[in-house]
């Protein structure tokens, strides 16, 4: 009899083991569902090829179900997936994980997860996978494009974050009005540097509730467009694009080719509609030479170049006044470097996503936008002001433009793991709606 219970007992605690184990696996399983959702989310892959079938009586919700290749020592797996909403900016999606285990009851999690608007490229005022150096007069900020122009009275708030995998150094008189995020080392502040927000007292120079250590960063390489292009050859004298005879692509956007650029006296490359211009060497504005975005809702542009890209004199002038509007984009693979510098005495507006570039700004008139590179210096009188709407706006042609990754990924926003009876009206009530209608 006592042989009898240990044996009872072991088999019980054996049972209880198994169980265990396998519940640890079905979530697994239904957070898996969750990611191939959110995936097909972000791609826009609802499709029939994908596994995927509008929900029953439904033109916005999808369904999709995986009941093979899931199969384990003592168990069979399959996941059932939902989008509801699939093409807004706010989808839920629901996943559930069924688990068959031998001689036990089935197994059954489910999550729900709420899904938000895409993170956007520009969501930060500067980021760099190295470091970033602030020197002289240079100053970080922070205005609101759609309240109007940056005005240092009116217009000008404390919201700009400066996020660096490496080191960040304020020196001279420099200064950081928002934040300073690093992946682990504290900024180096000296002189009269100071990192402060609106609030901040007048010591210590760097407010402490403003700096943080935890920041990370994943940039993917830039590549450019590989639609059918319209060759312009060298680019040095006045041009207007797009020009009348020349056909936009699928995209509405008109898709360009300079072999080199280099525009000097007082060439003028005028931008009239939405144009994407690749440039094979480097790209070089001097003297009076300016690029000029003209005002309007159809002028915009991105410039793609895997070379050095330096904007002297009169620079690039963005009439639209919005950063948006305008995107610099350095197209070298991680296995290579180039340099960005921007001296003019014109403001630019735009923004630069150069995650392998070396980005140097001394304009006077100063950077209103967003920048990403490689490393940043930012000197003499190089004042960049972060235009608080790119964090909500998507920007057109890249990083990479074929995989219409522009907007950035959906983020989760909620996840709850769904546990009451079907139809009680709690909060965590399990889904019993197609693809779940018999699980409960």
């Amino acid at each position: 009899m006592i042989a009898s219970g240990f044996l009872y007992r072991a088999l019980q605690e054996a049972n209880l083991a198994t169980r265990s184990f396998y519940q640890t696996v079905a979530l697994n399983l239904a957070e898996a569902g969750i990611e191939e959702a959110l995936f097909s989310a972000n791609t826009g892959n609802f499709t029939s090829g994908n596994g995927w079938a509008l929900a029953t009586g439904s033109t916005t919700d999808y369904v999709k179900s995986i009941t093979t290749g899931f199969n384990f020592q003592q168990a069979t797996g399959a996941i059932h997936m939902r989008v509801d909403n699939a093409a807004a900016a706010n989808p839920v999606i629901t996943a559930a994980a069924v688990l068959t285990v031998q001689n036990q009851r089935t197994i059954v999690k489910q999550i729900r997860i709420g899904a938000t608007t895409p993170s956007r490229f520009f969501a930060n005022g500067i980021v760099s996978k190295g470091n970033v150096t602030f020197s002289g007069n240079a100053d970080l900020d922070s205005y609101d494009s759609s309240v109007g122009p940056y005005n240092s009275a009116t217009n000008r708030t404390d919201r700009a974050t400066l996020g660096s995998l490496a080191t960040v150094q304020v020196t001279g008189s420099a200064t950081i009005y928002g934040y300073v995020a690093t992946a682990g080392t504290a900024p180096n502040v000296g002189g009269a540097g100071r990192i402060y927000g609106a609030t901040s007292p007048a010591n210590p120079k760097v407010d402490p509730s403003r700096v943080r250590t935890d920041f990370t960063a994943n940039l993917q390489d830039a590549t450019a467009p590989t639609g059918t292009t319209i060759s312009l050859g060298t680019l040095n004298s006045s041009l207007t694009l797009p020009r009348g005879g020349d056909a936009a692509g699928s995209s509405g956007r008109y898709l360009y080719r300079a072999s080199a650029m280099e525009l000097n006296g007082v060439a003028v490359l005028t931008i009239n509609g939405p144009v994407d211009l690749i440039v094979e060497a480097d790209a070089t504005v001097n003297g009076s030479a300016k690029i000029l975005i003209n005002s309007g809702s159809t002028p915009s542009l991105n410039l793609y170049c895997a070379y050095n890209v330096t904007l002297n004199g009169a620079g690039m002038v963005n009439n639209t006044g919005n950063p948006a509007k305008t995107t610099i984009w350095g197209t070298k693979a991680s296995t290579g470097s180039q340099s960005f510098e921007i001296n003019g005495s014109a403001s630019f507006v735009g923004t630069i996503y150069a995650p392998n570039g070396n980005i140097t700004l001394n304009g006077a008139a100063g950077v209103y936008g967003a920048v990403i590179g490689k490393a940043v210096t930012v000197g003499g009188s190089g004042d960049v002001h972060y235009d608080v709407r790119l964090a909500q706006t998507a920007i057109s042609g890249g990083p990479n433009p074929a995989a219409g990754s522009s907007s950035g990924a959906l983020r989760i926003r909620s996840w709850s793991e769904l546990s009451e009876a079907p139809g009680s009206g709690h909060a965590f009530a399990r889904d019993n709606r197609q693809p779940f209608a018999n699980l409960f």
